[in-house]
């Protein structure tokens, strides 16, 4: 604070001049504890502490969901405008010295995508010249509250995609004898042997089974019903897509008498890969088994997201949510590292160059990473 030691000679030799300078003291002290500095500190203090510590921010709230916090604070009691925020998270509530610390400045809100993760959270706030005011916690010191990110859920991809190359099922079918066809879904061992699914966070099998009474000569969708435990078949794709469908894969049936009719179903390869620009870092699941050749490519689908990671894609590429690259925009959540986390996307733009694309094939969940992005090498019909 300011102290003019010699001001009071002048209360006898120039009273006026005391009163007048005494006022510009006080207003000059004033205006420094407004905002927050002391432009003479006393000796005695330490340095850069002393203007009186703001009170604890009123108030700490930590909303999550799809792996992003929002944070916000409530302003300190009588805080003046130099006051500044620090918003601290933490994997323990011990607050040990691996916490993490978010300067926010004059603001009191902070978003942070950190994915599928606990976390623990208190906020202080200080002057530039004073100490740092007590802690207010999400919960209390001594038992402070965890908070969750969460994934991100039906509602933010789309629904429940088919695919045919995400399964060893074959669909086919024959003639029942009766004027009618029967579909049969089975696995590799054949029929009557169950089939497998591979998704993103690992393999389902699922069990043999047949649809009876179906028109010859007719292309139909298969999948499995959760709910019901049933296989069904539709004529139209659309029909597919209710999130408790597994899709199996498509058929034509035979004609009468047997002849004609296609098979389908997943196969025995996995699909035929995701496709990323040559140089792009690939990192694949421990266990798995991975293919690659180069072909040329002169389209693009080039995706940066908020996290910093950019890649050039094939038009095609599966991208993390079962979205084909070209599908996405800003905005859009896509998962990325081996947490669960997501991040959202930053720009999605198209580029036409001579280059190669890397066709990936990986067995047998089908996934891997393209500079930290989840790639899926299965293809949409």
């Amino acid at each position: 604070m300011l102290n003019l030691a010699s001001l009071g000679y002048l209360t006898i030799d120039d009273p006026v001049l005391y009163d007048w300078l005494g006022g510009l003291v006080t207003a000059f002290n004033q205006l420094q504890q407004q905002i927050g500095v002391d432009a003479a500190p006393a000796p005695q203090a330490t340095t850069g502490q002393t203007i009186p510590a703001p009170a604890a921010p009123a108030s700490l709230v930590a909303n999550a969901a799809r792996g992003t916090f929002n944070i916000a604070l409530g302003s300190s009691p009588g805080a003046a405008p130099g006051i500044q925020y620090f918003v601290e998270v933490a994997s323990d509530p011990s607050f040990p010295s691996s916490t993490m610390v978010y300067p926010i400045g004059t603001t009191l809100t902070l978003s942070l995508n950190l994915g599928n993760v606990t976390r623990y959270f208190r906020a202080r706030a200080k002057y530039p010249s004073s100490a740092y005011s007590p802690y207010t916690y999400i919960g209390t010191a001594a038992n402070p509250t965890a908070v969750t990110g969460g994934l991100a859920t039906s509602n933010d991809i789309l629904q429940n995609p088919p695919s045919n190359s995400v399964n060893n099922a074959t669909v086919d079918s024959i003639d029942a004898g009766n004027g009618t066809a029967t579909i049969r879904i089975y696995g590799p061992g054949g029929v009557g042997s169950s089939w497998t699914q591979s998704y993103g966070q690992g393999t389902r099998t699922f069990p043999t089974g047949t649809v009876n009474g179906l028109a010859y000569s007719t292309l139909y969708y298969l999948i499995w019903d959760t709910v019901g435990g049933a296989y069904l078949a539709f004529a139209s794709l659309q029909q597919t897509v209710a999130d408790p469908y597994t899709f199996c894969g498509k058929v034509t049936t035979v004609a009468s008498g047997g002849t004609g009719g296609t098979s389908g179903g997943g196969g025995s390869d996995w699909g035929t890969g995701g496709c990323t620009e040559v140089g792009t870092e690939l990192s694949f699941p421990e266990n798995s088994e991975a293919s690659l050749q180069l072909e040329e490519c002169r389209k693009w689908i080039e995706i940066e997201l908020e996290s910093g990671a950019r890649v050039a894609f094939a038009p095609g590429t599966l991208v993390s949510v079962f979205r084909r690259a070209e599908e996405l925009k800003p905005g859009d959540l896509v998962e990325i590292g081996r947490e669960g986390r997501v991040s959202a996307v930053r720009q999605a733009a198209q580029a036409w160059r001579a280059s190669q694309r890397m066709v990936v094939r990986v067995k047998p969940q089908g996934i891997y990473w393209a500079n930290g992005i989840r790639v899926h090498n299965m293809k949409l019909i």
